[in-house]
């Protein structure tokens, strides 16, 4: 079964995609932050750099969006009185201090900031209006070439003048009066941010997408879906009323509103909390007893696969092979899940047998199909390792459950206690020095005092009795990678 399931509460919006039973994909929003992916912003230009060929702009965000020349050009021709298909370098585009209007493209991760783009779109369920664009693109899932051609006859005619479309997936097979309608709808929505231009000041939002139950409606909320749970009944009637003025009304008979009064919370019932727990471990166990470790850094991510306790039944390359096979179909669900993108490195056990390779990555392939974000496998690296990339979207799962640790600020590693013990020694060395103490006390965890007693204290308490002061350990916290000396008189 194919279910949405959504939790609203006054901290936060979350929806789950569960298929055949398993959670695939969680999305987020909190009050506070919201989502700003596809907003767009009036901006003013704060640098261009001409040797990259981009420019930073002030969106009012904490970090200055960056903006490729290519990212520039359809902006120019309209708004910046350019030349039509200009060459110009960004540097005889913009100056520092022109008003410039840009479109998220990849929302600020790390120490980076927002990717913007004049290249504006605006989305809707069957198609997306690109009102500086003037022509037609398919989704290249919509395969049939009589529906595609079918479908570029339909939008020739009713398209809006020196405005492009992109036809959704989710336009096969609907009738031209469900495109009309959309297209109404979303032209004016252009309009009235073109209204606003002019007179909007700078870092202010002219449009911002939707929110996440919109979004589900409008992308994902489909006859492949067998019901829709929602646990707020506000946001049960926003839903029957989209879906009345922008679907089809049989899917009405599909949605339905979940009072929690005694029963479990939403995603608790589900089993939903589980697996987002689940999703922020590294390693992710598999149903024939291998696993993946699974880890996330500034470049790529890296997926590991090992056998684990997968010992099998006939012989080694068998075992190996129902292992790879395995992770290729479990792979792109902890992608989905845990909204990883950029590029991804898979380091699948060894095989020597081509035929099982190609199995393999037939395998990968047809999961990846599922997955609603584009992505694309590269291909198997000399080293046997599988390239692959999937678009960035939105923020990983973790941004919203996790922090850095304070202790090891995300390494994964604090010093150890040997070296601790060597760094306390030598903070109560310097601080003898003080003149005007006659007392060091050390606050610390009884493991660090453990420590420090078993060979230290008694030279130690020897060095500073020379020294003509004393010293003394004070249990008084339970964090083992810190202590704190205190400066007696």
């Amino acid at each position: 079964m194919n279910q949405i399931v959504i939790n609203i509460d006054d901290f936060q919006s979350r929806a789950a995609i569960i298929e055949d039973g398993k959670v695939v994909e969680i999305l987020v929003e909190r009050e506070e932050e919201g989502r700003i992916n596809g907003s767009i912003y009036k901006g003013k230009v704060a640098n261009v750099l001409p040797g990259m060929e981009s420019a930073f702009v002030n969106i009012g965000l904490e970090k200055n969006g960056f903006l490729y020349v290519n990212d520039l050009r359809e902006f120019e021709e309209k708004y910046l009185d350019g030349i039509l298909n200009s060459n110009r370098p960004i540097e005889d585009i913009l100056t520092v201090g022109d008003e410039v209007v840009v479109q998220i493209l990849n929302e600020p991760r790390g120490n980076k900031g927002a990717r913007v783009t004049t290249h504006f779109t605006i989305p809707g369920k069957y198609l997306v209006l690109m009102p500086n664009n003037d022509h037609i693109a398919i989704s290249k899932k919509i395969k049939d070439e009589e529906e595609r051609e079918r479908l570029e006859n339909i939008f020739k005619d009713i398209k809006p003048a020196n405005m492009g479309v992109i036809i959704r997936t989710a336009a096969y097979g609907k009738s031209e009066f469900h495109f009309e309608r959309e297209i109404e709808y979303l032209v004016k929505k252009w309009e009235d941010i073109e209204k606003k231009i002019k007179g909007a000041k700078i870092g202010e939002v002219l449009y911002k997408d939707n929110g996440i139950v919109t979004t589900v409606l409008r992308d994902i909320f489909s006859n492949d879906i067998d019901e829709l749970i929602v646990d707020n009944e506000e946001v049960y009637w926003e839903i029957i009323d989209y879906v009345n003025a922008f679907s089809e009304k049989t899917l009405k008979t599909k949605i339905k509103l979940y009072r929690d009064s005694d029963e479990k919370e939403i995603f608790d019932l589900y089993g939903i909390s589980e697996e987002i727990d689940k999703a922020l471990n590294e390693v992710v166990w598999l149903e024939c007893g291998g696993y993946l470790v699974i880890q996330k850094t500034e470049a790529l991510i890296s997926i590991d696969v090992n056998t684990g306790k997968n010992t099998g039944s006939y012989n080694l390359e068998e075992t190996v092979v129902n292992t790879n096979v395995e992770a290729a179909r479990e792979i792109p669900r902890q992608l989905r899940l845990r909204n990883f993108g950029g590029i991804i490195i898979i380091d699948f056990i060894d095989m020597r047998v081509e035929e099982d390779k190609v199995r393999v990555i037939e395998e990968l392939e047809k999961n990846l199909q599922k997955d609603r974000i584009k992505n694309n496998i590269v291909h198997f690296t000399d080293l046997g390792l599988v390239e692959m990339t999937r678009k960035r979207t939105g923020k990983p799962l973790a941004y919203y459950y996790q922090e850095l640790c304070p202790y090891c600020n995300g390494t994964g590693k604090v010093k150890s206690q040997d070296a601790l013990v060597h760094e306390l020694i030598k903070e109560i060395k310097l601080s003898s020095d003080d003149r005007d103490i006659s007392k060091i006390k050390v606050v610390l965890s009884k493991r660090i005092k453990d420590s420090f007693t078993e060979v230290y204290f008694d030279i130690m308490r020897e060095y500073l009795k020379n020294k003509g002061k004393s010293i003394e350990l004070e249990i008084g916290t339970n964090n083992d990678t810190q202590y704190e000396i205190i400066l007696v008189k």
